[in-house]
């Protein structure tokens, strides 16, 4: 069985060995990045299981080269950083990292969540292009508008065929497997309070599992592409309750 494949981004190499050879005894091959070009370039030709990615890096900055790759993959990251603070880790949440572990670190922490976050991954569909014109059955409420080509909501045109968002500006905006999931999931109930429980439930997401932010993270990436010059969420958050679209979607065909 091949190894999964680490890649960690740390300036600092012995970090890096640390990192490498921790994870080395639990089967994981770690490939060693020591600024953020050099991983940027070994990712066009090598897919990763999960990055470690160090906020603090010699040449770009940690949220930056983060932002970078969820332009084109959602494979896992881990922020790993020195600079402590909650609203470092609120930053990294919205550039699109799925967890955030503070330097000086446990080995074993690190591991635990590696191990979490690959579980949930694995658990996770792999979903298919116009996902939302199938059935969810949350509450046995079937998604309406079938086969549709495009939908039209706010300042956005999305084109599920092609995974892209594109704003009335002409700017495109290429989306992952889950992002596509999750906003078909909001376009297919418009205006609709999804409790978490069903947005766990279509993302194959453990809500029971006490260190999972699996559902805020994506949210949060799904929010941030969706934001333009007026910043305004489209999705709000229904106290106790769940997450809403909260402007009305057209259906074309």
């Amino acid at each position: 069985m091949a190894k999964e494949k680490i890649i960690i981004a740390d300036d600092e190499p012995g970090i890096r060995q640390l990192v490498k050879i921790f994870l080395t005894r639990y089967h994981f091959e770690v490939i060693e990045a020591g600024t953020g070009q050099e991983l940027l370039d070994i990712l066009k030709t090598t897919a990763p299981e999960l990055i470690i990615l160090d906020l603090m890096l010699p040449d770009i900055y940690g949220l930056d080269v983060c932002k970078k790759i969820r332009e084109t993959s959602d494979t896992p990251i881990v922020m790993l950083t020195a600079v402590q603070g909650e609203m470092n880790m609120v930053l990294g949440f919205e550039a699109g990292a799925d967890d955030y572990v503070e330097k000086p670190f446990s080995p074993h922490v690190l591991l635990s969540r590696i191990q979490a976050i690959l579980r949930r991954r694995k658990a996770q569909p792999a979903p298919t292009a116009n996902t939302a014109a199938t059935d969810y059955h949350t509450d046995d409420v079937v998604a309406p508008n079938e086969n549709y080509q495009r939908a039209s909501f706010a300042q956005w045109v999305y084109i599920p065929d092609e995974a892209c968002l594109k704003h009335q500006n002409g700017k495109h905006i290429f989306l992952t497997k889950n992002e596509c999931l999750l906003l078909e999931l909001f376009l297919a109930f418009e205006q609709e309070i999804l409790t978490r429980e069903k947005i766990a439930s279509v993302l194959k997401i453990d809500i029971d599992d006490p260190e999972s932010r699996a559902i805020d993270v994506q949210i949060s990436r799904l929010r941030n592409k969706l934001k333009d010059r007026t910043h305004h969420n489209l999705i709000k958050s229904i106290r106790n309750k769940g997450y809403l679209l909260s402007v009305p979607v057209r259906f074309f065909n």
